[in-house]
């Protein structure tokens, strides 16, 4: 059984690898932490986790008592980086189904961007929260914009970080020659650091496998050295299963998967972050979202890659703060057509 299990994951490796620029480019980039936020974790204030359908268990931690809430998820991703949001809001991070402490999922057919959307109402519910913030990065993105425009009654304020596209159109007119260089040497980097190891030990496979495809996600590759892996001690982070679950999400999107409607349905103030040099999501795609939501503003983050929360933290968390307070960060420019 082992040998099996093996097999499996290094053939999901070898797809992977074969895929990096669809598979990574919109939906795995999330569990990155950096160096920056090492040892600056304070204990939750509670955490736990909530039953979803199919029996599935969803981690949750909740950071900070004050009167508004803020609801991320993606915990495993982003709680390193946005738990200082707690000194003036109440932050629930949840990691998704098969992520980090959550339970693994192993049937396709319940790994779809639905589902998510239904357990983010699942844990709004169980934790009796009535009306909150939406923090949703990369392909949260697009669960939290759903989210919203199926919900309005229960959310206050939107932020979508690096976000994937609305529309499958934009997303896939976006083929960078950058993205393609870089895919190719971390592969091979990726190949090399795997000559002669233990591929079983997953906690050594996920961050031979960050340590190689790590620049893919910023906009300077030096960047990368500000990468950590401490998520990697979860076996749902390792490269194996992270993107066979991502490949999953994708394909339930359907072939010409179009968001645009929902998009311009969302009534909650919206702000977008966005890197311009973002490799993994279309900067096209967030602009599309800015120009799509009624009350949306976007910033426009010269240089940054997907991980905008790493490559420009102090920017990104005092937009967040003033934001999520009530007020439109400075920068934020209107881009919305009057059409």
């Amino acid at each position: 059984m082992q040998a099996s299990r093996s097999s499996h994951a290094e053939r999901a490796i070898r797809v992977s690898v074969r895929r990096v620029a669809a598979a990574l480019g919109t939906l795995a980039a999330g569990a990155i932490a950096s160096t920056a936020a090492r040892g600056q974790q304070q204990r939750p204030d509670s955490s736990g986790f909530v039953t979803v359908e199919g029996r599935t268990r969803l981690y949750f931690e909740i950071r900070g008592s004050a009167r508004d809430t803020v609801i991320v998820p993606g915990g495993v991703m982003l709680t390193p980086h946005l738990a200082s949001l707690r000194d003036d809001f109440t932050v629930v991070f949840y990691d998704p189904r098969g992520r980090g402490r959550s339970d693994w999922v192993s049937e396709n057919k319940r790994l779809t961007i639905e589902a998510e959307v239904r357990d983010l109402e699942s844990v709004r519910s169980a934790l009796k929260i009535g009306r909150a913030a939406l923090v949703g990065f990369s392909y949260l993105g697009l669960v939290s914009a759903i989210y919203a425009a199926d919900h309005p009654q229960h959310v206050s304020r939107l932020v979508l970080m690096g976000p994937m596209p609305p529309d499958h159109e934009t997303a896939s007119r976006y083929a960078p020659a950058e993205r393609q260089a870089r895919s190719a040497s971390a592969a091979a980097r990726f190949a090399q650091s795997r000559a002669g190891v233990d591929t079983t030990d997953f906690a050594a496979e996920c961050r031979r496998w960050y340590g190689a495809f790590g620049s893919l996600y910023v906009g300077d590759p030096a960047d990368a050295a500000r990468i950590t892996t401490e998520f990697c001690d979860h076996e749902n982070e390792t490269p194996a299963r992270l993107l066979w679950r991502n490949e999953q999400v994708t394909r339930s999107l359907g072939r010409r998967w179009d968001y645009t409607r929902t998009a311009a349905a969302i009534q909650a103030p919206t702000l977008v972050i966005q890197g311009d040099r973002d490799l993994a999501a279309s900067p096209d795609g967030g602009r599309r979202w800015a120009e799509l939501i009624p009350q949306a503003r976007l910033i426009m983050l010269s240089g940054a890659g997907h991980l905008t929360h790493i490559e420009r933290a102090e920017r990104v968390l005092l937009a967040l703060q003033r934001f999520l307070s009530g007020k439109w960060p400075a920068e934020a420019m209107q881009v919305r057509s009057r059409q």
